[in-house]
């Protein structure tokens, strides 16, 4: 897969991330965070029920083969969603998703930094200095 179409993939999935934020707000402020991440994960389920039919099960064995702590990721998902929805029904959208976009930053590049889960990459002066900037752009958004 070439770089633009990763490019593109990320771009999307972040207009989508954006979009679905706010109405996870919409919805927490109406009808309650369990209200509001049963609907994302019941829809969502609907859909990739639908695509693994479809598609019948391609690659699905090899789910084996993972790590248990990959097996999180729906869990993980669940918080996602539920911290998004409360965060951007009382904080705003551009609050929410800063808070949200920061703490994600944060934590990759220690991930990443560190190993945890394969593939060191250091974190040298230059991603250090976009990490603090993206902090203190979070500080800025966040306080007004």
């Amino acid at each position: 897969m070439s770089l633009l179409v990763v490019v593109l993939i990320a771009v999307l999935g972040g207009l989508a991330g954006s979009l679905q934020s706010q109405f996870l707000g919409v919805m927490e402020q109406r009808a309650g965070t369990l209200a509001s991440t049963f609907v994302t994960y019941a829809g969502g389920g609907v859909a990739i029920t639908v695509l693994m039919l479809v598609l019948q099960g391609r690659r699905i064995a090899e789910l084996k083969e993972l790590p248990w702590w990959a097996f999180t990721a729906g869990l993980m998902g669940l918080v996602v969603v539920a911290s998004l929805g409360i965060s951007v029904a009382r904080l705003g959208l551009g609050a929410g998703l800063t808070l949200f976009t920061g703490a994600t930053l944060v934590l990759g590049a220690l991930v990443e930094h560190f190993g945890w889960f394969g593939g060191a990459r250091a974190l040298d002066l230059v991603r250090l200095l976009g990490i603090a900037l993206v902090v203190t752009g979070t500080w800025l958004v966040v306080r007004g």
